[in-house]
Order: structure tokens, then sequence, then C-alpha cells
């Protein structure tokens, strides 16, 4: 036996179709399980939007709620039970008249009427009564005043060529006359009525002169104000300036007091006469030497030896390394040695003499006492407990006062 294959369709409620509102893939089908319709995708249009399949099932119905594209209103009218009540509902009221658009339509019994559409004349029974009014011409407001009038009726005032209406029933009363004006009418020109000649006075310039604004004179406050000005000057060119006597002078070196100045670059400034004379007074730069040389007081470099000190004849040997000289071995010759001396005459007659200390005492160090050379320089010394006030400090630093 083949196998059998079950297709199965999107499905779902109305509510939940059209809470989801999706859109169907183009041929992709959607069945609404509670109302057995359904709907067939194009891949672009949302569920709510596209319409329904037209099928071959029986006739079927839906609630009024279904009706998405229906007003409250709408939805209303069609569920109600007669035509009593679908009158009731348009506010037809109780009028038996067939509902349509006809001649013999029913209206709302609230119905009002436009001028329009009212026919035919008015009884003269329905009007009220008119009142007729009159129109006076008066010359003045004496003369409008002194009318016999009643509410409604004008005077035309030949005197100022305007028109007033009683608004009371006291024509006597000149607040009871309304002036009827256009809007953007003049009612009074400085104060005045009638035919006016307006003159300058009653505008508030009675000292304003007729003149143009080309042949206005200069007025007092603006004379005085201009005598305080410069008088207008002929030009100067560019090479020149305004000196303070009121005069074009030339601009150049003179005129800011530098005459002896010369227009040259600081590269190519000359020596001044100062500075040759200050430059003379100074040594000229010495061609440098080497590491061996010194500059000697001839101005010229010398070899920097032994000899340019005075010391031609000393050798370069270290103390430790110097021999006897010639006058030390003599005298060295004179002299016993200290192994197994070779003394001359008596030995036991050997005195301090013959060691040459013939003048040194025979006393320890620390008794010997201070000799003439040391007590002259102690001389030139201040004891410890010496003082001085500062008056006597002449100078601080050795230097000469």
């Amino acid at each position: 036996m083949a196998a059998i294959t079950t297709i199965q369709v999107r499905r779902g409620t109305a509510a939940q179709w059209t809470a989801a509102n999706p859109i169907l893939a183009a041929g992709e089908f959607g069945w609404e399980s509670d109302t057995a319709e359904f709907k067939v995708g194009d891949g672009v249009t949302a569920w709510a939007t596209r319409p329904y399949w037209i099928s071959d099932v029986a006739a079927h119905s839906h609630p009024a709620s279904q009706i998405s594209d229906a007003t409250s209103f709408g939805r209303t009218l069609i569920q109600v039970a007669d035509a009593a009540a679908a009158r009731a509902a348009i506010g037809a009221g109780t009028s038996n008249l067939v509902i349509g658009v006809g001649a013999s339509n029913a209206m709302a019994g609230n119905k009002t009427f436009s001028f329009s559409e009212i026919t035919g004349i008015i009884g003269t029974a329905q009007l009220p009564p008119l009142a007729v009014n009159n129109v006076y011409p008066v010359a003045n407001q004496a003369a409008m005043l002194a009318l016999t009038a009643e509410r409604g009726d004008m005077a035309i005032r030949t005197d100022i060529g305007e028109t007033y209406v009683l608004s009371t029933d006291s024509p006597a009363t000149l607040g009871d006359w309304l002036m009827i004006t256009s809007p953007g009418n003049v009612t009074s020109v400085a104060g005045r009525q009638g035919a006016i000649v307006l003159v300058k006075a009653d505008v508030g310039l009675s000292n304003v002169d007729n003149t143009s604004d080309a042949n206005k004179p200069i007025s007092t406050a603006t004379a005085t104000a201009l005598a305080g000005k410069e008088a207008a000057f002929a030009a100067g060119t560019t090479a020149q300036y305004r000196r303070g006597d009121k005069s074009w002078q030339t601009l150049d070196k003179a005129a800011v007091g530098l005459t002896n100045v010369d227009n040259t670059a600081d590269a190519s400034k000359p020596v001044s006469a100062a500075q040759q004379t200050a430059l003379n007074a100074k040594e000229n730069t010495i061609a440098a030497g080497t590491a061996a040389q010194y500059y000697r007081g001839d101005k010229t470099w010398a070899t920097n030896d032994k000899a340019s000190v005075g010391l031609g004849s000393v050798d370069n040997t270290s103390d430790a390394a110097k021999p006897v000289s010639t006058a030390q071995q003599t005298a060295l010759n004179l002299k016993a040695n200290l192994a197994s001396p070779a003394f001359t005459g008596t030995p036991t007659g050997i005195t301090k003499a013959h060691v040459g200390l013939g003048s040194v005492d025979n006393t320890a160090d620390t008794a010997k006492p201070v000799s003439t050379a040391q007590q002259t320089a102690l001389n030139l010394k201040a004891n410890t407990t010496h003082t001085h006030v500062a008056a006597d400090i002449i100078s601080v630093d050795g230097g000469t006062p």
C-alpha cells in the first residue's frame, strides 16, 4: 500500500490571525478555523489587508463585531430588531415614512431649517410691529438737540457733514446721538470738526519753517557745534604728514629728529668713531697656541718648560731619588760617620760646637724658652682676650679700605 501524505495549512481563529497579522508567502494558505474562511498570500501584503478567498462552501454568517471596516454606529445599526428601532437609531423618531433619499424621506424631530430651505411668503401676522424711522437734515448741534425724534431717527449735520442716529428716546441729550462713521473715518482734527484748514500750529509745529531738506539753514546749535570743528583742508600726498601748525610736511628722518641717522641695514652699519676708540683700547684676537705653550708678556707664545719659570738647572727627579749635590757632599765630608767615625784631635774633648750646634741649649722641647724672633712675631699678634669695637674693623675681606 502506498504511503499517505497529510498536508496541513497554517490555521487559527479569526482573532488569532488578526492579532498576529502575518505576511503569507506567495501561494501560502491561511485558514480561519472558526469562520471556515481562508486567504492566499502574495508574499507582500499583511493578513488584515488580504481579501478572503471566495469558497464554494455553504453560506455562513459573521457577527457584527467581525466587520472590521465598519464604525461602531454602523455595526449597531445593522443589529437593530426592526424599522422602528432603525428610525430611533438614526434620529427619525416614530415616523412611519420610508427612510431613503427621495422627496418622502423622514426627518428628525429636532430638525432646524435655514432660510434657503424655507419657501413661500411669511404672513404679516407672523411679523412684529414695525417702526418708521425719519431722517432730519439739521444746520448744527442745537438744531439736532431740538428735534422731536425717537429711537432710530437720524440727523444729518450740514455744518460738519456727519450723520447721527438716536440710540434712545431722548433727542435733547447729546450723548444719546451716536455718530455714524465708516471704519477709518476721521471724526475731528485737532479738536475741530467741519471744513477745517489745518495750520502747522494744529499739529504742534508752530516753529517749523516750510523749507525742503536741501534748503534748510544751519541752526544756531548746529553752528555752535560746527564752530568747534576743524575746517576742511586740502589733501596732501602719501609722503607727507600734517604738522601741529596744520601744514603738510615731508615725512622724512628729519621730521622725527633723526637727521644724522643713515639708512643702512644693521648688518651693513659701519663702526662709529666712539666704537673705534673703544675697540682701539682692546687687544686684537690672539691666534691659538699649543697645549705646551704659554702667552708671554711680550705677546708671543713660548714653550712651557722649566726654563720659562726660572728653573732651567732643576732636574725632574722625585725627592726620594734626588742625588747628593756637590756642596752637600763637601759638607758631609767634614762630618764623622755614625758608624766607626774617624775623629781628629782628642775625642773626649768633643763639644756641641764640634757638631756645629754651639748655639744650641741643652733644654728639653717642653722647656725651651721663647726665642727673640718668636717673641717679635708674637708681639704682632693679639692676645686671645683682646677685643675690638665695630669701628676698629676697617676691612672684613682683607682688601684695602
